[in-house]
């Protein structure tokens, strides 16, 4: 059958296996038989009408061919039909030879077959023997077995409350409550009985001391959370009312997780780190090296190692303790263990917010730390996920602005230890005979870059808090527009550095509360009128550049942050104050200033009997005084403020030879009247020796009005005035020069209304002396 095809194969097996019956022929798919020849394998088929029908249809040569194929597949049929015979029949002859072989075993088995069967005879007999033996005596003792059980159960009855009081003793409450649970029942039925009642009595009796135990241990802070289930459990068996018992129970997990928070947060000895000598460290472990690093770091690792899982168990075992007795007695509020784990968390927020704001570490350690301890509590955020992250997000916002406004406090109050020095070294620097001006800008100039610095810290410090608020807009939101208001704070603290140096108030502007307390010792300071153009000098270049640059900087640093295009621009009001500041302190210098002079005045006038004077032949000395001191105020405005002084050019001289009419005496008194002695500064050399000298000229006039006059003492003041007159226009304007003759005007016709004996020198021998006066005059 090798060289038919397929498909002749295919139908000749099938024939053969349905003449057969072969098991499984029936679920062979009919799909398989041969088109065409379906007719040919159908019960009942018409050999006749097959022929004819092929005989119409087709020819010759496809009859011829096709009676070749039904011949030869007929005598393949027959060979396979014989094959299949042959085997069929081998396989017959290997079952007979089976099957005797079996008959013949068998035959020989049946000796030992009928020895076994009359040994189960004998151990027949015998079993009914042993029966009719025992069965009176089976009857007795199952009875008597009945008794011993009723016995045992009657001495465990007895012998409970001696049961339960070593179980009181060994703390083993729950094996307490298994018997009692175990033998409550009966005693309470048959409680009638005199026995059983007084057992039962002292029964309750041990389990209400075991009750009162369980109640004390359930609030004990050293019980363990298992032990504080299994208690809990315990008591609700026992009939406790839940509610109670869950108070109870949160109670003293209350008190364990406090302890273990004080444990954390408490004084440790950190492990130093390897000598700094050995290896170079990063900047990073720098920081994580100081002891404030240290001392959050061990404080927070140990946070999450302790009081962290504590407190998930403590949450585990609540949720626990609610599945075990659900439906039993009065609901739990479901407030309780929110509240309870609000307060806890509230609680390890505060030891740290309290250890930032004694320590102060580096915001880096800070958010390494935060972000430990909120990784740590994954577990407590599963079980508790929108309370965990509504009080996390609340602590993290207000952990990133208590650091923003310690680092610039810290800033702050660097700022003003930066001036205090700075008043040190000034007030050195003034005393003394060898040092210049350009020490005293030297000092201005690193007390400037220090403050600015302080200010840059700040703000970089502050960077690592965006990572700590993570993609939380309004947190990122708030803590940008914290820093715009810590960056009006730091500079405020000049401006009120400022103020209180002139002796005002404490302003209104927003101040840390320790940096308010700090700036008051300001007005313990020396006045010192180096230091007050130095802050002058400070805070021009505040107004000018360093304010937007910090700014500039800031925006910078929070360029991620949507709202720092908006928020964080220069302030007007911070830029207006701060030059407000500046112009009040030189307006206090102007102030104090005119002030020395005035002394010098006030006590060469008061000094001196005016009456009995000599006829003068040169200014006096107090006249020498003032100018070398308006000299020297001079060379200090000019070197601070940058404002030099610019030679004069042509002829400036006071011309004393143009005689005045009284109508111009008059208008020169009356404007000399009105003048505002005491109106603010401009920031130049010349408006504010203008100031010092219309102070000054001012209170000798006022000093001048309290005298009485000879001939010879009103000369003497109109020499005296000529001379400062003449001297003082190389200092001012033509048209301020202009105002202070006016003044020293005044001071004449004052001590002219007041002489015995009004009788003025000679104009030109008022200018003679006065130019023979400037020739022996030197400043230095």
């Amino acid at each position: 059958m090798e060289g038919r095809p397929p498909r002749e194969r295919r139908r000749v097996g099938a024939l053969l296996n349905a003449y057969y019956h072969i098991e499984g022929t029936e679920k062979k798919d009919p799909a398989v038989a041969v088109p065409g020849g379906s007719d040919l394998d159908k019960v009942g088929f018409d050999a006749k009408r097959y022929f004819d029908g092929l005989v119409s249809s087709g020819q010759l040569p496809e009859l011829v061919k096709r009676a070749n194929e039904l011949d030869a597949e007929i005598k393949d049929l027959d060979g396979d039909m014989q094959m299949l015979v042959y085997e069929n029949y081998s396989k017959f002859i290997r079952a007979t030879d089976v099957i005797k072989q079996m008959k013949f075993t068998i035959e020989g088995l049946d000796p030992d077959l009928k020895v076994l069967d009359g040994n189960v005879s004998r151990i027949t007999e015998h079993q009914k023997k042993v029966e009719d033996g025992t069965s009176g005596r089976a009857g007795r003792i199952e009875d008597l077995l009945k008794q011993q059980r009723v016995c045992r159960k009657l001495q465990v009855l007895f012998e409970l409350p001696a049961t339960l009081q070593k179980c009181l003793d060994r703390r083993a409450y729950g094996e307490a409550v298994e018997a009692y649970c175990c033998c409550s029942g009966f005693l309470r039925q048959y409680r009638h009985m005199p026995t059983f009642q007084k057992v039962l009595e002292e029964v309750e009796l041990q389990m209400g001391r075991i009750r009162v135990a369980l109640e004390d241990r359930l609030r004990s802070p050293e019980l363990s959370v298992d032990e504080a289930v299994n208690s809990s459990v315990t008591l609700l068996d026992l009939g406790e009312d839940q509610v109670k018992v869950s108070s109870e129970y949160l109670t003293g997990r209350s008190g364990a997780l406090r302890s273990s928070l004080s444990a954390c947060f408490g004084p440790h000895e950190e492990a130093p780190g390897p000598d700094p000598g050995e290896e170079e460290l990063t900047k990073d472990q720098e920081e994580l090296r100081r002891p404030e690093s240290m001392a959050l770091h061990g404080a927070c690792r140990r946070a999450t190692e302790t009081y962290v899982p504590m407190l998930c168990d403590a949450v585990e075992g609540f949720q626990k303790l609610l599945e075990v007795r659900s439906g039993s007695g009065s609901a739990v509020d479901e407030n309780v263990l929110p509240e309870f784990v609000s307060a806890r968390i509230e609680d390890l927020c505060d030891r740290i917010t309290q250890l930032v704001d004694t320590k102060c570490p580096p915001t880096r350690v800070l958010v390494s730390c935060i972000h430990a301890v909120r990784d740590s509590l994954r577990r407590l955020h599963s079980l508790l996920p929108a309370l965990l992250t509504r009080l996390f997000r609340a602590f993290l916002g207000r952990t990133a602005m208590d650091a923003m406004k310690a680092l610039f406090t810290t800033a702050c109050s660097a700022m003003l230890m930066e001036m205090c020095k700075l008043h040190q070294e000034c007030k050195k620097l003034s005393e003394s005979n060898s040092s210049g001006l350009d020490d005293v800008l030297e000092e201005i100039a690193k007390t400037e870059q220090s403050v600015i610095m302080h200010g840059f810290t700040a703000l970089t410090e502050c960077q690592p808090l965006q990572s700590l608020l993570g993609p939380d807009k309004v947190a990122g939101q708030q803590l940008v527009k914290g820093l715009h208001s810590q960056l009006i704070a730091f500079f405020a603290t000049f401006t009120e550095i400022c103020r209180m140096y002139v002796g005002s108030e404490l302003g209104e502007a927003f101040l840390p509360l320790p940096v308010a307390n700090e700036v008051k010792q300001v007005t313990d300071l020396e006045w010192c009128g180096l230091f007050a153009l130095a802050l002058v000098r400070v805070g021009r270049h505040l107004e000018v550049k360093a304010i937007n640059k910090v700014w500039g900087v800031a925006k910078d640093l929070f360029e991620g942050s949507e709202a720092a295009a908006a928020e964080l621009q220069p302030n007007a009001a911070v830029l207006k104050s701060t030059r407000n500041a500046a112009q009040a302190v030189i307006t206090q210098y102007a102030t104090m200033s005119g002030q020395r002079l005035a002394h010098f005045f006030r006590n060469s006038v008061q000094s001196r009997n005016w009456m009995t004077v000599r006829e003068p032949q040169e200014p006096r000395k107090v006249v020498e005084m003032v100018l070398r001191e308006v000299h020297a105020f001079d060379a200090q405005l000019a070197r601070l403020l940058g404002d030099p002084r610019k030679p004069k050019t042509g002829d400036h001289r006071r011309n004393l030879s143009r005689f005045k009419n009284s109508m111009e005496l008059e208008v020169e008194r009356l404007w000399a009247k009105k003048l505002q002695v005491f109106a603010p500064i401009p920031f130049n050399r010349n408006g504010a020796i203008v100031g010092i000298l219309r102070i000054a000229f001012k209170a000798f006039f006022e000093y001048v009005r309290e005298e009485t006059f000879g001939k010879y003492g009103l000369q003497q003041i109109q020499l005296d005035c000529a001379f400062i007159a003449e001297m003082v226009r190389d200092f001012v304007e033509t048209d301020d020069a202009s105002v202070l003759d006016s003044l020293l005007d005044e001071v004449v016709a004052s001590a002219q209304l007041r002489c015995v004996e009004p009788v003025a020198m000679d104009a030109s021998v008022v200018e003679a002396r006065c130019e023979e006066q400037k020739k022996k005059f030197r400043f230095d």
